[in-house]
């Protein structure tokens, strides 16, 4: 693959035997030791992710009102030392890409997803805004679990969740992508041996994106590409809790309209309770409701295969059928998140 782009830890994953993966332009460890050993990691102890695809741009406290215009949440109002996941839409009130801001005194720091950076950069030199653009220049690293926070006290002072400091050559939040507390860190890749020997020492096990694609999924958490699209709205891929941006912002007109009628599509969670996994792109049908799977997978921590489908409109019914390799197999809509 042309331009094929290495993260900073790549040697490390090799060292470490990772099997890899292009992800977004990327290589990428998928697993070291299996995706459910590496998920049980993260569930039960700690675990760290390499997320140094992800693009991080850094931007200006001038242009927060321009990308303010851009985005369904409400930035502006944002307190320093916040952090803020996002959605920035287009005319059609649908999500060119979920991202995150952390917001400090004079500037934000805006993380985006690997295969839509160009994109996100692109829409903003076009709207004008200036930024820096840090991605190759740094690296991005997410430690999780219930014990991450306790043993990275010993590296940094602890945010609250869902805000962001900045210390020494540490640039972090207390964000992440799999329903477990701990600290997304970035650093500049020459400063990088000390978070990695740190890792090392607190035997803080590193994790692949197979994982971290099963974790975010149990956590309820969507996929840019998956459970939103630029054809998929905040609403209908059910994030109506981001649309915290009172003023008028590219797409709103269409969000209010889809919120006012009701008439849009509708994604909803499902499990099935079995084996058999219903993935991405299998037919679903709610009654007289078609629909298609947008990420499913089998729960390592349920014992179940569970998902999410998005459907034509909301349905009557919570029995779903799968068609899956020519067979319906029944599950059922939930209406709770995957875990508590």
């Amino acid at each position: 693959m042309p331009n094929i782009k290495y993260s900073p830890l790549h040697s490390l994953h090799v060292k470490n035997k990772a099997k890899f993966i292009e992800f977004g332009g990327w290589t990428m460890p998928f697993s070291y030791k299996g995706t459910i050993k590496e998920h049980q990691f993260v569930r039960q102890n700690h675990g760290y992710f390499d997320v140094s695809h992800m693009g991080r741009l850094l931007i200006n406290k001038d242009y927060l009102q321009k990308i303010s215009s851009l985005i369904c949440s409400d930035l502006i109002e944002l307190k320093s030392g916040k952090a803020l996941y996002s959605i920035f839409t287009n005319e059609k009130g649908s999500a060119l890409d979920d991202v995150i801001f952390w917001k400090y005194d004079d500037y934000i720091l805006l993380i985006c997803n690997a295969a839509n950076t160009d994109k996100i950069t692109n829409y903003l030199q076009t709207e004008e805004i200036i930024f820096e653009d840090l991605t190759e220049k740094t690296a991005l690293v997410a430690v999780q679990g219930p014990e991450a926070i306790s043993n990275l006290k010993a590296l940094l002072p602890i945010p609250d969740s869902f805000s962001c400091l900045s210390k020494d050559m540490y640039t972090y939040a207390r964000t992440g992508y799999t329903g477990e507390d701990g600290l997304e860190i970035m650093v500049n890749v020459e400063d990088l041996d000390d978070l990695i020997s740190f890792l090392l020492q607190n035997e803080i096990e590193p994790c692949g994106l197979g994982a971290r694609d099963t974790l975010r999924l149990e956590a309820s958490l969507p996929l840019y590409g998956f459970e939103l699209t630029e054809d998929i709205s905040p609403v209908e891929a059910g994030l109506k809790w981001t649309l915290s941006n009172k003023n008028k912002y590219r797409g709103s007109d269409v969000i209010n309209e889809q919120i006012r009628t009701g008439h849009h599509k509708v994604l909803k969670k499902f499990s099935i309770d079995s084996r058999n996994i219903a993935r991405t792109g299998t037919k679903v049908k709610a009654g007289n409701i078609n629909g298609i799977v947008t990420s499913g997978n089998f729960s390592p921590i349920l014992q179940k295969s569970i998902g999410f489908v998005l459907l034509e409109s909301q349905p009557d019914t919570d029995l779903l059928e799968f068609e899956i390799r020519g067979k319906f197999i029944e599950g059922n809509i939930l209406k709770k998140r995957f875990l508590s």
